[in-house]
């Protein structure tokens, strides 16, 4: 057999038995590890003349591939070689629909003594010639399941960035704490999909609306959730202005949540006593890192609604429409754009 006649066998017998293009080029590396092509070696069973076949591997089990005992004394086994080749052909080439069978292909080494009679009369650049054919006919045939991030679309963080850059400062004809409100409802909103969420204008006043606290989350007719939100930074002395909410949560049994752009040590820790949970800016910022695209998306459109629909103020609406508007642009650029003066 020649070698274009084994591969024209190996090429026709390979929608089948796919396995094979590996166990051939195992063949021809672990021949080629052994030195055959200097050998001058006729056939197969001249081979395994020189090179003993053994019944047992090293670890005295019965040998279900091929291991031969070299001249050196020490044993060689076909497994790695196949083992090799498979890799390179699922692992490094994503040719994932090439099976994963190690056990099974080299067990049926048996199979193929007909292409070890020829191999060993090969050259070794006839060996290295129908290696390359084997693998590339390997390729052209299995289709590539490497990942393309171009396929991809990848969207920005939006609250993220939000929570990170955007400016909380009270502008003209905007009440203040408005846009620090809407992003806790935003928050609140995505991470309690399952809840019904209430919010009204700053300042309303959650006791004449028979509400709990500046936000609260129902399940039904059960009060699960309720935030009092404060843009400042919470100091202790004013803790004891909570104890009514904290009083109302516990006979609700709620979760009550204070939030704040940040709180004193002191603060944190006394409204804990309250059994209230204290969330910061910063502790937000660290939840919302772990969200998904789909979350973050739902926490913007959340403040969106409620900066045009509940507190209906168009200075925070246009800031708002421009930072995300920017924020998308940015995201879009590509990374070798020139920024800033370079523009």
């Amino acid at each position: 057999m020649t070698p274009d006649e084994l591969y024209d066998e190996f090429a026709a017998g390979f929608t089948a038995r796919k396995f094979s293009a590996g166990l051939l080029v195992a063949f021809i590396d672990f021949l080629e590890h052994l030195n055959v092509p200097s050998l001058e070696i006729s056939d197969f069973a001249d081979f395994l003349a020189r090179f003993p076949k053994q019944s047992e591997t090293a670890a005295g089990k019965r040998a279900n591939t091929l291991i031969v005992a070299a001249p050196t004394g020490k044993t060689v086994s076909l497994r790695p070689f196949y083992n090799s080749a498979e890799r390179y052909f699922r692992a490094e080439q994503k040719r994932f629909d090439y099976p994963s069978c190690d056990p099974h292909a080299t067990q049926a080494w048996s199979d193929y003594t007909h292409w070890l009679d020829a191999l060993v009369t090969f050259s070794t650049g006839e060996m290295n010639t129908l290696r390359e054919r084997v693998c590339r006919h390997v390729l052209d045939t299995l289709k590539s399941q490497a990942f393309d991030p171009s396929s991809v679309r990848l969207e920005p963080p939006l609250f993220r960035m939000l929570l990170e850059d955007f400016d909380l400062t009270a502008r003209k004809g905007e009440p203040t704490g408005a846009a620090f409100q809407g992003l806790v409802f935003g928050f609140l909103r995505a991470d309690n999909p399952h809840l019904q969420i209430e919010i009204s204008k700053v300042r309303t006043g959650s006791k004449r609306l028979q509400r709990v606290g500046d936000i609260d989350a129902w399940e039904g007719a059960r009060l699960a959730i309720s935030a009092e939100v404060k843009q400042l930074s919470l100091k202790a002395d004013a803790v004891p202005d909570l104890e009514g909410f904290a009083n109302e949560i516990g006979r609700r049994g709620a979760l009550g949540l204070i939030v704040a752009l940040d709180f004193e040590d002191a603060a944190r820790a006394s409204c804990e006593e309250l059994g209230l949970t204290v969330l910061a800016l910063a502790d937000m910022l660290e939840v919302v890192k772990l969200w998904d695209p789909l979350k973050q998306r739902t926490a913007v459109s959340s403040f969106e609604y409620y900066v045009k629909h509940v507190e209906k103020n168009s200075s925070l609406g246009e800031r708002l429409d421009a930072f995300l508007q920017e924020g998308i642009a940015i995201w879009e650029r590509p990374p070798d754009a020139p920024r800033g003066e370079e523009a």
